[in-house]
């Protein structure tokens, strides 16, 4: 199941003067102007690094793929190197695949996958399920630090990466164990007209179904 939690656990800001770390009100004043941008997206698809590191073992994962999504709730990550596998949802079950393994493990949550799909989808209030907090960045880029209104065993922290348009560049989420996942995001395309059928997964014949 750690393999899973590791793999498992993601526009143009309207013109207004820049807003200045630490301000009042400029962290949720961020948060609601990458929502409305986000909110004006279908679907997106992009290339995506995740790296991911053990609290406990400290041992850092690099993995590459593809990522499609289209509201509502619906994803499709597509993990290409260095091993292939997919973690595919319809917008209410999630199926974990790896063709290695012959194993699909299906969820009915879909841990900081989830978390990196409501914020990139702009389908969820940030600010109803978040405290917002501004941190400083490398030049032309921000953080906005997320921590969860409510206790959740998987998520303790998120950090978002901005550019100077808004766009999220970067996700990392961290939990109360220290594992730590970041995402990194290239050549984010939105609405480009993704079919359904992307969306939706059929179990292979002869592979193993887990439950988690």
């Amino acid at each position: 199941m750690e393999l899973l939690r590791a793999v498992g656990i993601t526009g143009l800001l309207l013109a207004a003067p820049s807003l200045v770390p630490g301000a009042p009100g400029a962290a949720d004043e961020l948060a609601r102007r990458i929502e409305d941008r986000h909110r004006r997206a279908s679907d997106l698809t992009a290339r995506f690094v995740q790296t991911y590191r053990s609290g406990v073992l400290g041992r850092e994962i690099v993995e590459r793929g593809e990522l499609s999504m289209k509201r509502p709730g619906r994803m499709r990550w597509e993990y290409k190197d260095p091993e292939k596998k997919l973690f595919v949802s319809d917008g209410k079950t999630f199926y974990f695949y790896v063709p290695a393994d012959r194993q699909v493990v299906v969820r009915e949550q879909a841990g900081e996958h989830g978390v990196t799909t409501l914020l990139l989808s702009g389908q969820g209030d940030i600010l109803d399920h978040f405290e917002a907090a501004l941190e400083e960045g490398a030049a032309g880029r921000q953080w906005l630090r997320l921590t969860p209104r409510k206790r959740d065993a998987d998520v303790d922290t998120v950090l978002l990466e901005v550019d100077q348009t808004a766009q999220i560049r970067g996700i990392e989420v961290m939990d109360a164990q220290g594992n730590r996942s970041r995402f990194r995001f290239e050549d984010v395309r939105e609405n480009v007209g993704l079919s359904d059928k992307l969306f939706r997964f059929d179990i292979p014949s002869g592979v193993e179904v887990i439950s988690g």
